[in-house]
């Protein structure tokens, strides 16, 4: 065979495998944008699942918010009102009244209470500006009595705002998951560049070890991506645990301040007819102002037990045992 159609045919051959080595670079390249941009959804999935469930707890915790400040405008206002002006209030004789021994007109507990419905009222009423959804959603978060009992003005409602801003799951129902609000997963998502991927080569035909190597970045960028879904999927229950229980709160409160309601129209009829001398009341008429002010206590206690603690955003214990003790 004569020497140059030799050379020919290797040369001919080499061309054959360049082809072949640039499709299979052709098609590795392929594969690794199909990886980076299933990822990208998958990203955008799991952000758009962790918006929508912080925006559901927080309209969950508002509720809850709300429902406090009504209470407190309302029932616990009304029996306040009354409550205040009873004279000769003993509970001391009342058969299994104990815990009532330290809750008279006088008491601490009933001036605490005065500053919060007048807080409440004047929210209602317009009277008070300033408290924004930041606001009622720590009240909804945090114990409502104590932290309206000393506003009584608009400018300590008004810090609630940023009571609500500097907290970690608070950050998490109103902050972003790309700009760190979860604490957790943005870190991966920033660094790592997860919301946008690797950057990929796309010039028409690249070498094989060059496209193996882009496979490689993108075969990393999904196990960040499984990775941030896991923790995004995390984020998910630890919000629907806080949605959940915060609803749990609220049908409670509704519960209670319903018997309240019951209890302070029986304490209304007393004084209306008796007056205000509890000491001249007969038996039945005690136990009619004695039941109304466990009715107001037991409010007051599930009123200011915190949601969520201040320092981490976890849910508290104390929540969990009020719903426990009250949830059925």
């Amino acid at each position: 065979m004569p020497i140059p159609f030799i050379l020919g045919a290797i040369a001919v051959g080499s061309g054959l495998i360049g082809v072949a080595g640039a499709i299979d670079a052709k098609e590795t390249l392929k594969q690794a944008k199909l990886i980076v941009e299933e990822g990208k959804e998958c990203v955008k999935e799991s952000e758009q699942k962790v918006e929508s469930s912080k925006r559901n707890t927080n309209i969950r915790i508002q509720e809850l918010g709300k429902e406090k400040i009504s209470i407190m405008a309302g029932n616990i206002k009304s029996f306040v009102d009354i409550f205040s002006k009873l004279k000769n209030v003993n509970f001391k004789d009342s058969v299994g009244m104990e815990e009532l021994r330290n809750f008279t007109p006088d008491s601490s507990s009933i001036k605490e209470l005065r500053l919060a419905s007048i807080s409440a009222a004047q929210i209602i009423g317009g009277a008070t500006t300033g408290l924004t959804g930041g606001g009622i959603t720590a009240l909804g978060a945090y114990g409502a009595v104590s932290t309206l009992a000393t506003a009584s003005t608009g400018t300590a409602i008004g810090t609630l705002s940023g009571v609500a801003a500097t907290n970690a799951t608070l950050a998490w129902v109103g902050g972003s998951i790309a700009s760190g609000g979860l604490g957790m997963a943005a870190g991966t998502a920033v660094l790592g560049g997860i919301v946008l991927g690797p950057a990929l080569l796309v010039s028409g035909i690249i070498a094989s070890s060059k496209a193996d190597a882009e496979l490689s970045k993108a075969k990393t960028y999904r196990a960040k991506v499984e990775q941030f879904q896991s923790e995004c999927m995390h984020v998910e229950s630890v919000l629907r645990a806080i949605s959940t229980r915060a609803t749990q709160i609220t049908e409670i409160l509704k519960r209670l301040d319903r018997q309240s309601n019951v209890y302070n129209n029986k304490l209304k009829a007393v004084v209306k007819t008796q007056g205000y001398d509890y000491s001249a009341y007969s038996v039945e008429d005690k136990k009619y102002v004695a039941s109304a002010a466990m009715a107001i206590k037991t409010l007051k206690v599930v009123l200011d037990t915190p949601l969520l603690h201040e320092e981490n955003g976890t849910l508290t214990e104390k929540s969990a045992m009020i719903i426990k003790q009250y949830g059925k």
